[in-house]
């Protein structure tokens, strides 16, 4: 028989909101560091054409993305942490 009730494991919506923001910082730190590496490739060893052209462009678009999964994850942990509120709240009303 199924149950008629909702089990909403609070300690394990929370973890996994902390994970999304650790794995945000972790991943903005990658991309940094990428931009960074193809930066110097781009500096010391393709100085100019068409190539150096590309990775021009390529390294502008690759910025847009330079913190951009953290605050993706932030949002991610700001959310789980407003369910677990909302849950609360009409929690109240039933015990």
């Amino acid at each position: 028989m199924a149950s008629e009730s909702t089990i909403i494991d609070d300690e394990y919506c929370t973890a996994m909101g902390s994970y999304f923001e650790k794995q945000g910082k972790q991943l903005d730190q990658m991309v940094s560091d990428y931009i960074a590496l193809i930066q110097a490739v781009r500096n010391t060893g393709i100085k100019q054409g068409d190539t150096a052209k590309a990775m021009d462009a390529y390294i502008e678009y690759a910025e847009k993305l330079r913190d951009q999964i953290g605050s993706v994850s932030d949002a991610a942990k700001d959310h789980v942490k407003h369910f677990l509120e909302k849950v609360d709240e009409a929690d109240q009303y039933l015990f």
